[in-house]
């Protein structure tokens, strides 16, 4: 499958003017009642919708195709996954400590963010409603979510954004799949592939278009809302960079007591690559200076380094602990949104499997996982919106998950019976 090659940092610049833009004269509109604005802003909301509804039409095919792809080739990587399950089985227990103590605390801080009635009542009204009977007939209990996990009718299930029933027979789908002779799975993974290389196309159609959608989404919030959709971004830019950062010193804490190495020989090992990713804020980019902090300053044998640390690179994304919390409760904070426990759990439990997938598209992340966003009722608007602000905490994401390849690299050798016999002398 081929990657979707965009400009260089055409999303990022052009998303970030059309937010300026559309903050700009949507509060102008705002507190100056300009009727001629509003009027521009009327005319266009049809094509936001648009744009909105065409993401909605392929993230759920796109993710039913990627998890069952990614499982059916499972057979064929799965010594490089034997051999590498220390590293995923760290990450999972980060990925595990990490949601449960941002689930504790995330809830708790985004209501410092004051939201008034007229900002959620307006923020609703530029929101294009999607049906869902999943709401509407919610599980009451843990019998009924686990009666719900397997779908009854999978086109029903699509069309009310049930995810988790569809992740789950997906996942089954792919897991048949791999007990099926080769040559009869290679004609089905071939066109799942198939699917996903028509999706990209369709993906970079979509992404070219993001900018002007991003300025006609926030043009239509700012002019209901007015200053105080700037001064909700701000509150959720703050507290997500200043999460990640808590997330990161956690790794200083932790992995000098259980890895045991020293906590300043841990530091200067983490710092090159932390340096390459205040400027890349690619994971991928830092993986020379991982490998070399790791073997140079740590001393962690080369045959470990060298089988965790591109893993851990491709896969692993400690930021997640963060994203994902303080993205749904903050959401639901300003939509005014009540999110049941079973919703919560179940978005969760989608989400840690789908945290793995690294796919070749810009803004991979966001379109795998839209529709788990979707599922819980939040807004594709304010998902977007909160997208469009992601640079500032991409740099702080990038050193999260980086420290933690680094992190886990140190705790797999701390263990591993392969790391015993090849040693290396520390470099001081």
């Amino acid at each position: 499958m081929e990657t979707i090659k965009l400009p260089k940092n055409y999303l990022l610049y052009g998303s970030l003017t059309g937010l300026s833009l559309g903050l700009l004269l949507g509060v102008i509109a705002e507190t100056n009642d300009v009727n001629f604005l509003f009027a521009i802003s009327s005319i266009l909301e049809p094509l936001g919708t648009l744009w909105i509804n065409s993401l909605r039409m392929i993230v759920l095919p796109l993710i039913i195709a990627y998890i069952i792809t990614a499982v059916a080739s499972f057979s064929e990587i799965k010594s490089t996954f034997m051999v590498g399950g220390g590293a995923i089985f760290a990450h999972l227990v980060y990925l595990g400590f990490g949601f449960a103590l941002m689930l504790t605390i995330v809830p708790n801080l985004v209501t410092y963010y004051s939201v008034t009635p007229e900002m959620t009542e307006a923020l609703r009204f530029t929101t294009v409603e999607t049906p869902s009977s999943a709401r509407n007939e919610a599980p009451s209990g843990f019998g009924d979510i686990i009666v719900h996990i397997i779908p009854v009718n999978l086109f029903s299930a699509a069309a009310n954004n049930e995810i988790l029933p569809l992740f789950v027979a997906s996942l089954l789908f792919g897991l048949a799949l791999t007990r099926v002779p080769e040559p009869q799975r290679r004609p089905v993974v071939k066109f799942f592939k198939a699917i996903i290389s028509v999706l990209h196309v369709l993906i970079k159609w979509i992404l070219m278009v993001m900018p002007y959608a991003v300025f006609i989404l926030v043009f239509s919030m700012a002019s209901q809302v007015g200053t105080e959709l700037l001064s909700a971004l701000l509150f959720f830019v703050l507290l997500f960079c200043t999460l990640l950062i808590l997330a990161t010193l956690l790794l200083y804490v932790v992995t000098p007591l259980i890895g045991k190495v020293s906590l300043r020989k841990f530091t200067n090992a983490s710092l090159p690559a932390q340096t390459v990713a205040i400027g890349s804020r690619s994971s991928m980019v830092c993986l020379p200076a991982l490998i070399e902090g790791a073997k140079d300053r740590l001393g962690l044998p080369s045959n470990i380094v060298g089988l965790v640390m591109p893993l851990a690179v491709s896969m692993f994304k400690f930021n997640k602990v963060v994203s994902g919390p303080i993205q749904v409760f903050f959401l639901a904070h300003i939509y005014g949104l009540q999110l049941e426990p079973w919703a919560i759990a179940a978005f969760f439990m989608a989400y840690i499997p789908t945290s793995f997938s690294s796919p070749g598209i810009p803004s991979g992340g966001f379109f795998v996982s839209l529709p788990l966003y979707m599922a819980l009722g939040i807004p594709v608007e304010g998902v977007v919106l909160l997208r469009t602000v992601d640079a500032i905490p991409d740099v702080f994401k990038t050193i999260a998950n980086v420290t933690e390849d680094m992190s886990v690299t140190a705790l797999v050798s701390r263990f591993s019976p392969e790391a015993s016999s090849s040693l290396e002398p520390v470099v001081n």
